[in-house]
């Protein structure tokens, strides 16, 4: 989920759409199963794809086996205490900062007051972006912008030059 939803942001929002379309919890809830549904609900049981939304409980029900599916079930938030609301937030902070944002202020912006929980979330959020980047390949002309390349050179060349200031090899 966040693979598709850091995509999402950084393609089509800015802050202030960000803020009025998933400004309460059940804005957040209602996108993220609209998402879950369009990727497919499979059943843990049975592995049935044929489910039906239970509204009250805020869960999926298998029309075979009857087993229920939480909203956050196989999901990189499964086990997490957060609300949708902040993990959107969190998301979406993560996305927006051209340069990065640290895990303290991650912490302050979203107003939490264990330091752990937001270090869980950032680093499962970081490794799905991670995990989006290995999905996709490069093709055509790239244009790269404030770059570091670095060459490696064999041993024989290694030796053959000098080091330092100024130098040549004579």
């Amino acid at each position: 989920m966040s693979v598709d939803f850091c995509t999402q942001i950084q393609s089509t929002m800015n802050i202030l759409n960000f803020m009025n379309e998933f400004s309460t919890i059940v804005d957040c809830e209602e996108h993220f199963r609209l998402q879950r549904e369009h990727e497919g609900i499979f059943c843990k049981k049975c592995k049935s794809e044929q489910h039906y939304w239970l509204k009250g409980k805020m869960q999926w029900q298998c029309k075979s086996c009857k087993s229920r599916t939480t909203l956050r079930s196989g999901t990189v938030m499964e086990h997490s205490k957060l609300n949708l609301q902040v993990w959107y937030s969190a998301m979406a902070l993560i996305c927006f900062t051209k340069k990065g944002i640290s895990c303290n202020e991650l912490q302050r912006q979203l107003n939490l007051p264990r330091y752990e929980s937001v270090l869980r979330m950032f680093h499962v959020i970081r490794i799905g972006m991670g995990k989006r980047d290995d999905m996709y390949n490069l093709k055509g002309m790239l244009e790269l912008d404030e770059g570091y390349f670095k060459i490696e050179t064999n041993n024989f060349d290694k030796s053959q030059t000098k080091t330092g200031r100024g130098s040549t090899n004579v």
